[in-house]
């Protein structure tokens, strides 16, 4: 271990010691959240464990007006650190800021054609993430997340996050040495062409929280396929079998899960 790994571990033990959660706030949070349900009692004791330390590493920053109380907050660390009970805190160290806006914000966009074309246009956001800085997330969308439907922005933001360890945000994040990269590009290319062909075919939903299959949002580019996948393998894990076996298969294997 070295020196700075060894003082993070050591920060991680003194803010389990000095800084635990409250009991009646950690129980609310669970209860609230239904993904969270089916969880045991020892993987509810290290999500707590793993949700503590990211509190203890994280700064929380609100923006335009946004009051993000002790509840948001450790409703945020609970579901950040749900894809990391397989793995560890140290897929989140990279980073340190939390932006909370109250609600979806606009950002300008500009897209350059192969014509070099260039076209600016404004878009709606309920979260993003900026390599090597900090995540963004709408209070209002936080509020609607871990309802079990497919929908969490905290979710979605981290596994852009999990994506860009290595440096790009192209829908495949450091695989574990024991996982075949090959099998991962097959499953997640032949989803991502299939679900793009679906929606092609089909209306555009207006919403991102309803709909009985894989979000459309999907289907914009690799990387958000892989960021909407999470979040239905940890909110419709049933759903997401079903639809993409393979996809579902391959993030049992990088998340570690049971």
């Amino acid at each position: 271990m070295g020196p700075l790994a060894f003082l993070r571990a050591a920060r991680r033990r003194r803010a389990l010691e000095q800084s635990p959660l409250p009991g009646d706030l950690w129980d609310r949070v669970i209860r609230e959240h239904p993904i969270f349900r089916g969880l045991d009692p020892d993987t509810l004791r290290r999500l707590r464990e793993l949700s503590t330390m990211f509190l203890a590493e994280k700064e929380f920053r609100p923006v335009q007006g946004a009051v993000p109380d002790d509840r948001i907050r450790v409703s945020i660390a609970a579901q950040a650190c749900l894809p990391l009970l397989g793995l560890d805190l140290d897929w989140y160290s990279d980073w340190t800021t939390i932006l909370v806006t109250p609600r979806e914000y606009e950002v300008t966009r500009r897209d350059v054609d192969e014509a070099g074309v260039i076209t600016e246009y404004d878009d709606r956001l309920a979260g993003e993430v900026l390599h090597l800085g900090p995540v963004v997330l709408s209070l209002e969308d936080v509020e609607a997340s871990g309802r079990g439907d497919g929908y969490n922005v905290v979710i979605h933001e981290m596994a852009h996050k999990l994506d860009g360890r290595d440096g790009s945000f192209d829908g495949s994040p450091p695989l574990h040495r024991d996982m075949d990269g090959e099998a991962w590009r097959r499953a997640f290319t032949e989803a991502y062409e299939d679900l793009r062909a679906k929606v092609a075919r089909a209306p555009r939903r207006r919403s991102r929280r309803r709909g009985p299959r894989l979000d459309p949002y999907a289907a914009e580019s690799p990387d958000e396929f892989f960021a909407v996948a999470c979040e239905y393998f940890f909110e419709k894990p049933i759903l997401l079998k079903s639809e993409y076996p393979e996809v579902y298969g391959q993030l049992k294997l990088f998340f570690r899960s049971e």
